[in-house]
Protein backbone atom coordinates (compact mmCIF):
# COMPACT_ATOMS: atom_id res chain seq x y z
CA UNK A 1 0.00 0.00 0.00
CA UNK A 2 1.43 3.38 -1.01
CA UNK A 3 0.33 6.96 -0.53
CA UNK A 4 0.99 9.92 -2.81
CA UNK A 5 1.40 13.64 -2.02
CA UNK A 6 -0.94 14.97 0.66
CA UNK A 7 -3.79 17.41 0.00
CA UNK A 8 -6.24 18.51 2.71
CA UNK A 9 -10.02 18.69 2.25
CA UNK A 10 -13.06 19.52 4.38
CA UNK A 11 -16.10 17.33 4.92
CA UNK A 12 -19.76 18.42 4.83
CA UNK A 13 -19.77 19.03 8.58
CA UNK A 14 -16.69 21.26 8.30
CA UNK A 15 -14.38 18.73 9.92
CA UNK A 16 -11.16 17.83 8.18
CA UNK A 17 -11.43 14.84 5.92
CA UNK A 18 -8.42 12.52 5.78
CA UNK A 19 -5.76 13.52 3.25
CA UNK A 20 -7.06 13.50 -0.30
CA UNK A 21 -4.23 11.37 -1.66
CA UNK A 22 -3.89 8.49 -4.09
CA UNK A 23 -4.41 5.33 -2.05
CA UNK A 24 -2.76 2.30 -3.64
CA UNK A 25 -3.31 -1.29 -2.55
CA UNK A 26 -3.83 -4.73 -4.04
CA UNK A 27 -6.79 -7.10 -3.69
CA UNK A 28 -6.58 -10.87 -3.76
CA UNK A 29 -9.09 -13.10 -5.53
CA UNK A 30 -10.82 -13.92 -2.24
CA UNK A 31 -11.12 -10.26 -1.26
CA UNK A 32 -12.96 -9.60 -4.52
CA UNK A 33 -14.92 -12.86 -4.79
CA UNK A 34 -16.67 -12.80 -1.42
CA UNK A 35 -18.15 -9.27 -1.85
CA UNK A 36 -19.07 -10.14 -5.44
CA UNK A 37 -21.02 -13.19 -4.26
CA UNK A 38 -22.70 -11.14 -1.53
CA UNK A 39 -23.87 -8.59 -4.09
CA UNK A 40 -25.18 -11.09 -6.62
CA UNK A 41 -26.21 -13.84 -4.20
CA UNK A 42 -24.41 -17.01 -3.07
CA UNK A 43 -27.11 -19.22 -4.61
CA UNK A 44 -28.15 -17.02 -7.52
CA UNK A 45 -24.60 -16.77 -8.94
CA UNK A 46 -24.02 -20.53 -9.47
CA UNK A 47 -27.58 -20.85 -10.81
CA UNK A 48 -27.00 -18.21 -13.51
CA UNK A 49 -23.54 -19.57 -14.36
CA UNK A 50 -24.97 -23.09 -14.70
CA UNK A 51 -27.84 -21.80 -16.83
CA UNK A 52 -25.47 -20.04 -19.23
CA UNK A 53 -23.21 -23.10 -19.36
CA UNK A 54 -26.25 -25.23 -20.30
CA UNK A 55 -27.31 -22.83 -23.07
CA UNK A 56 -23.74 -22.66 -24.43
CA UNK A 57 -23.46 -26.48 -24.36
CA UNK A 58 -26.74 -26.80 -26.26
CA UNK A 59 -25.57 -24.14 -28.71
CA UNK A 60 -22.41 -26.12 -29.40
CA UNK A 61 -24.43 -29.33 -29.82
CA UNK A 62 -26.84 -27.63 -32.25
CA UNK A 63 -23.87 -26.25 -34.19
CA UNK A 64 -22.30 -29.70 -34.53
CA UNK A 65 -25.49 -31.19 -36.00
CA UNK A 66 -26.18 -28.03 -38.08
CA UNK A 67 -29.58 -27.44 -36.46
CA UNK A 68 -30.20 -23.82 -37.48
CA UNK A 69 -33.31 -23.37 -35.32
CA UNK A 70 -31.49 -24.72 -32.26
CA UNK A 71 -28.50 -22.48 -32.93
CA UNK A 72 -30.74 -19.40 -33.07
CA UNK A 73 -32.78 -20.30 -29.98
CA UNK A 74 -29.92 -21.27 -27.67
CA UNK A 75 -27.68 -18.53 -29.06
CA UNK A 76 -30.27 -15.88 -28.24
CA UNK A 77 -30.86 -17.35 -24.77
CA UNK A 78 -27.14 -17.45 -23.95
CA UNK A 79 -26.49 -13.93 -25.24
CA UNK A 80 -29.56 -12.53 -23.44
CA UNK A 81 -28.52 -13.94 -20.06
CA UNK A 82 -24.93 -12.76 -20.55
CA UNK A 83 -26.16 -9.26 -21.42
CA UNK A 84 -28.67 -9.01 -18.56
CA UNK A 85 -26.11 -10.17 -15.98
CA UNK A 86 -22.97 -8.79 -17.62
CA UNK A 87 -21.84 -7.22 -14.35
CA UNK A 88 -21.86 -10.64 -12.70
CA UNK A 89 -19.82 -12.28 -15.46
CA UNK A 90 -17.39 -9.38 -15.92
CA UNK A 91 -16.60 -9.57 -12.21
CA UNK A 92 -16.15 -13.35 -12.26
CA UNK A 93 -13.91 -13.23 -15.34
CA UNK A 94 -11.76 -10.54 -13.75
CA UNK A 95 -11.40 -12.62 -10.58
CA UNK A 96 -10.42 -15.73 -12.57
CA UNK A 97 -7.94 -13.98 -14.87
CA UNK A 98 -6.40 -11.51 -12.42
CA UNK A 99 -4.66 -13.02 -9.40
CA UNK A 100 -4.14 -9.68 -7.67
CA UNK A 101 -5.91 -6.47 -8.65
CA UNK A 102 -3.85 -3.30 -8.19
CA UNK A 103 -6.03 -0.40 -7.05
CA UNK A 104 -5.36 3.35 -7.14
CA UNK A 105 -8.15 5.55 -5.78
CA UNK A 106 -8.64 9.05 -4.42
CA UNK A 107 -11.44 10.17 -2.13
CA UNK A 108 -12.09 13.86 -2.65
CA UNK A 109 -14.70 16.33 -1.46
CA UNK A 110 -17.45 15.31 -3.87
CA UNK A 111 -16.08 12.40 -5.87
CA UNK A 112 -14.03 9.23 -5.75
CA UNK A 113 -11.39 8.84 -8.43
CA UNK A 114 -10.58 5.32 -9.64
CA UNK A 115 -7.57 4.74 -11.86
CA UNK A 116 -8.36 2.50 -14.85
CA UNK A 117 -5.28 2.02 -16.99
CA UNK A 118 -3.68 5.44 -17.39
CA UNK A 119 -6.85 7.47 -16.82
CA UNK A 120 -8.70 8.32 -13.62
CA UNK A 121 -12.50 8.06 -13.67
CA UNK A 122 -14.71 9.73 -11.07
CA UNK A 123 -17.85 8.66 -9.20
CA UNK A 124 -19.87 11.34 -7.43
CA UNK A 125 -20.10 10.44 -3.75
CA UNK A 126 -23.72 11.55 -3.39
CA UNK A 127 -24.55 8.74 -5.84
CA UNK A 128 -23.24 6.04 -3.49
CA UNK A 129 -26.05 3.66 -2.52
CA UNK A 130 -24.31 1.47 0.07
CA UNK A 131 -21.05 1.00 1.95
CA UNK A 132 -20.79 -2.57 3.23
CA UNK A 133 -18.30 -4.81 5.03
CA UNK A 134 -18.90 -8.09 3.15
CA UNK A 135 -15.30 -9.17 3.80
CA UNK A 136 -13.49 -8.54 7.07
CA UNK A 137 -10.67 -6.72 5.22
CA UNK A 138 -12.76 -4.85 2.64
CA UNK A 139 -15.21 -1.97 2.44
CA UNK A 140 -17.41 -2.38 -0.65
CA UNK A 141 -18.82 0.84 -2.10
CA UNK A 142 -21.75 0.51 -4.52
CA UNK A 143 -22.84 3.36 -6.80
CA UNK A 144 -26.26 3.91 -8.40
CA UNK A 145 -24.74 3.55 -11.89
CA UNK A 146 -23.72 -0.04 -11.13
CA UNK A 147 -20.09 0.64 -10.33
CA UNK A 148 -18.56 -1.25 -7.40
CA UNK A 149 -15.31 -0.28 -5.67
CA UNK A 150 -13.60 -2.50 -3.09
CA UNK A 151 -11.43 -0.58 -0.63
CA UNK A 152 -8.91 -2.23 1.68
CA UNK A 153 -10.10 -1.35 5.19
CA UNK A 154 -6.59 -0.81 6.53
CA UNK A 155 -5.94 1.70 3.72
CA UNK A 156 -9.00 3.84 4.50
CA UNK A 157 -8.57 6.34 7.38
CA UNK A 158 -11.59 6.94 9.59
CA UNK A 159 -12.02 10.49 8.32
CA UNK A 160 -12.40 9.37 4.72
CA UNK A 161 -14.80 6.56 5.66
CA UNK A 162 -16.95 9.04 7.59
CA UNK A 163 -16.87 11.41 4.63
CA UNK A 164 -18.07 8.63 2.31
CA UNK A 165 -20.92 7.81 4.68
CA UNK A 166 -21.87 11.49 5.11
CA UNK A 167 -22.00 12.05 1.35
CA UNK A 168 -24.06 8.88 0.87
CA UNK A 169 -26.59 10.13 3.42
CA UNK A 170 -26.60 13.59 1.81
CA UNK A 171 -27.47 12.01 -1.54
CA UNK A 172 -30.64 10.61 0.05
CA UNK A 173 -31.90 13.99 1.29
CA UNK A 174 -34.15 16.30 -0.80
CA UNK A 175 -31.22 18.69 -1.14
CA UNK A 176 -28.97 15.87 -2.31
CA UNK A 177 -31.51 14.60 -4.83
CA UNK A 178 -31.93 18.13 -6.20
CA UNK A 179 -28.15 18.44 -6.53
CA UNK A 180 -27.94 15.17 -8.47
CA UNK A 181 -30.80 16.20 -10.80
CA UNK A 182 -29.24 19.61 -11.47
CA UNK A 183 -25.85 18.06 -12.15
CA UNK A 184 -27.47 15.61 -14.56
CA UNK A 185 -28.99 18.53 -16.50
CA UNK A 186 -25.62 20.28 -16.69
CA UNK A 187 -23.88 17.13 -17.93
CA UNK A 188 -26.64 16.56 -20.51
CA UNK A 189 -26.22 20.12 -21.81
CA UNK A 190 -22.44 19.68 -22.02
CA UNK A 191 -22.81 16.44 -23.99
CA UNK A 192 -25.35 18.05 -26.31
CA UNK A 193 -23.05 21.03 -26.88
CA UNK A 194 -20.11 18.73 -27.64
CA UNK A 195 -22.18 16.75 -30.15
CA UNK A 196 -23.38 19.93 -31.84
CA UNK A 197 -19.83 21.25 -32.06
CA UNK A 198 -18.68 17.93 -33.55
CA UNK A 199 -21.47 17.99 -36.15
CA UNK A 200 -20.62 21.58 -37.10
CA UNK A 201 -16.96 20.72 -37.50
CA UNK A 202 -17.86 17.81 -39.81
CA UNK A 203 -20.09 20.03 -41.93
CA UNK A 204 -17.28 22.55 -42.37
Amino acid sequence: MQFGPSVKSKGRNGSEVADVTPIRYSLSRGQRLIPHLHIWGFYFTPFIVTLVAFFVARLIAMTIVFNFKGIVVFGILAISILFLFRGLFIGLIDIVLTRRCEMDITIEDKAMGVMLGTERFYLFLDGVTSISRFHRDIWTVQHWNGSVVHILASALPGGQLQHLQDMMQFGRTPEGVATVVERGKVITNIIAADRKAEQNSKQE
